[in-house]
């Protein structure tokens, strides 16, 4: 490597830490600890907010995803099934589509048969507000809005801590 070519990548590489180091990376929900509060629009245009469910219920499921994502629709059923199960008054299942358009997700979620709220995330902004690189990304949240955990699929885990979550 010449020294002209050494020089442009130190000068990259310094260049991107300054940039990152002024910025700084997105913290992710589960590093903070707390949950931030949002609100978006369901599937039928009404405004639903994190903190107005987390008054209602013990517990959210807070559940980012999107209806091309295989991983996504695996975990459906199951999201189905805990919220039949374990819905309520206590604990509801919320989905955030992530970047998709309104009718599609509607569409979607009737022929799927889902049961539970889908909240429009269409501009991506509470996905990348709350650190989100990858979906399906789940969050279990308590009623302060604290963080219980936090499940990249639909596991026996997921349900044990919603369980401990609601008792």
């Amino acid at each position: 490597m010449t020294l002209k070519n050494r020089m442009a990548v130190i000068v990259c590489i310094s260049v991107s830490l300054f940039i990152f180091g002024c910025v700084g990376a997105p913290q992710s929900v589960a590093q903070s600890g707390q949950m931030q509060d949002f609100t978006l629009k369901n599937t039928e245009g009404k405004e639903v907010s994190l903190s107005t469910v987390l008054k209602s219920h013990k517990a959210v499921l807070v559940n980012f995803w999107a209806t091309w994502c295989p991983p996504c629709r695996e975990e459906i059923p199951g999201l189905i099934d805990l919220q039949k199960t374990k819905g309520g008054e206590t604990f509801t299942v919320l989905g955030i589509d992530v970047g998709e358009s309104s009718q599609k997700v509607s569409n979607f979620a009737k022929k799927n048969g889902i049961n539970y709220p889908v909240l429009l995330d269409a501009e991506q902004s509470v996905a990348e507000k709350n650190g989100i690189v990858g979906i399906p990304t789940s969050f279990l949240v308590a009623s302060n809005g604290k963080i219980l955990g936090e499940y990249n699929a639909y596991t026996p885990e997921l349900v044990a801590d919603v369980e401990k979550a609601i008792q």
